[in-house]
């Protein structure tokens, strides 16, 4: 896969992005220690040790407990940690526990007294904690070393993330209790917030990053790159010719494919054979079984999936995954033998496919509206309505998943209108003009 290069310009947005989710998770924290119904599961150690050890602030002993944490990955990756990602990580170790000093400085006159009042604080902490963690996560510049050392372990144990997070909130929950229990006299940071936190942040996170990816590709527009980009292979293998075919609705796209293909003696693939592709393939499964929807009675189980579904991005099978699996099916086609594919950005996925061939057909509207009302045996206003239906999903699909533009000629090699030659002639063409490009190739 491609390595983008990062600019000064979004390096500065991520790490302020970043900055300020740590001033917002320090908030959240202050906030929730003000309602005394316990704090969340990630602090419930150094706030327990703060209740029985009033030696330092509890920004400090958040720090150390950070600091801990980078020992930790220090002494599993036996002292190879890189330069850079140890710095950062003591910085932000640092940044968390002096806001979170000042956050509670700040709320010195705050204090909720009604149980109501203690429960909304609760929910305002579970905003604060979750609007945190969707900055931290779209800025993707650095980790907390807590959670740096869960996905090293993560990794070794062959776990997600999110199932790393589970475990280690309910072990900090339990110890803290403990700690809490045989010092204290009580369950010390552990109490009914901690619970109503962790599942509520997981919530409105997971709420966040569905609904507000629009807002993160305002604030970072690179991510949208990110996304399309991933899909993209430098490496596939070229010693196939492929030809994509791209095309209005109605201008008889399909017909003239078929053609090729058949005059070509080549396999054909539309946009209906790449989905039962893409469903049927070991791939497909392969991530279905990993990240799919998982069918289970077990109310315990439920809760863990309710609270962790919003920590690892891919945890559903949304539109962008639906893409990539469908782009790494045709990846597979295309490396598999030469072939006319229809549709489904396959121009887009394989440009870097130098034996490739990318054709756009269009034509005139009055042909499309014919030729619609012929095939699908309607009328011509519902002709025209279904045209333009087609053409704005179509627009919006390669808008959102490319970088292309649907329908302009730079987004392809050859762009012909069939109703200027009519399908038999434009297939001609075509198959003259693939002859001289493959004789141009070899």
């Amino acid at each position: 896969m491609r390595e983008r290069k990062k600019t000064v310009s979004e390096l500065l947005r991520r790490y302020l992005l970043y900055t300020l989710g740590i001033i917002l998770m320090a908030c959240g924290i202050a906030v929730l220690i003000k309602a005394e119904m316990g704090v969340a599961p990630m602090v419930t150690m150094p706030y327990t040790i703060w209740l029985i050890a009033d030696v330092f602030t509890v920004g400090a002993w958040i720090g150390l407990f950070n600091f801990a944490g980078l020992m930790g990955q220090l002494i599993i990756r036996r002292g190879r940690v890189k330069k850079q990602a140890m710095i950062m990580q003591i910085i932000t170790a640092l940044a968390l526990g002096i806001f979170t000093d000042m956050a509670l400085n700040s709320l010195a006159g705050f204090n909720p007294i009604s149980h109501s009042s203690r429960a909304v604080t609760c929910f305002v902490s579970s905003v604060l904690m979750a609007s945190s963690l969707y900055c931290c996560v779209i800025s993707s510049v650095a980790l907390l070393p807590i959670d740096s050392l869960l996905r090293l372990l993560g990794a070794i144990y062959h776990k997600k993330f999110s199932t790393m997070r589970w475990i280690s909130d309910i072990i900090l929950s339990l110890f803290s209790a403990v700690l809490g229990l045989v010092f204290l006299g009580n369950l010390g940071g552990v109490r009914e917030g901690t619970i109503i936190v962790a599942v509520f942040t997981g919530v409105i996170l997971k709420l966040l990053m569905k609904y507000l990816r629009w807002f993160t590709y305002i604030l970072l527009p690179e991510n949208r790159v990110d996304d399309i980009s991933s899909v993209i292979d430098d490496d596939i293998n070229e010693k196939h010719f492929v030809l994509t075919v791209s095309h209005e609705y109605g201008s008889g796209g399909h017909s003239i494919a078929r053609r090729i293909a058949h005059e070509l003696n080549l396999p054909y693939y539309d946009s209906d054979i790449i989905q039962m592709a893409a469903e049927d393939s070991e791939f497909a499964y392969k991530y279905l079984e990993e990240h799919g929807d998982k069918v289970t009675s077990n109310a315990l189980y439920s809760l863990y999936e309710w609270y962790t579904s919003a920590y690892d991005k891919d945890e559903e099978l949304t539109q962008e995954q639906v893409y990539k699996i469908e782009a790494q099916v045709i990846q597979e086609i295309a490396a598999k033998d030469s072939c006319v594919i229809v549709g489904r950005l396959a121009n887009y996925v394989l440009q870097n496919h130098k034996n490739s061939l990318h054709i756009f057909i269009t034509a005139d509207e009055l042909d499309r509206t014919k030729r619609v009302m012929r095939k699908e045996k309607i009328d011509h206003q519902q002709a025209v309505e279904q045209i333009k239906k087609h053409a704005k999903l179509r627009t919006e699909h390669c808008r959102k998943f490319s970088d292309a533009q649907y329908g302009i000629g730079a987004s392809y090699d050859i762009t012909i209108k069939s109703s200027k030659y009519g399908v038999d002639r434009t297939a001609a063409i075509l198959l003259q003009l693939i002859k001289e490009f493959r004789l141009i190739q070899f």
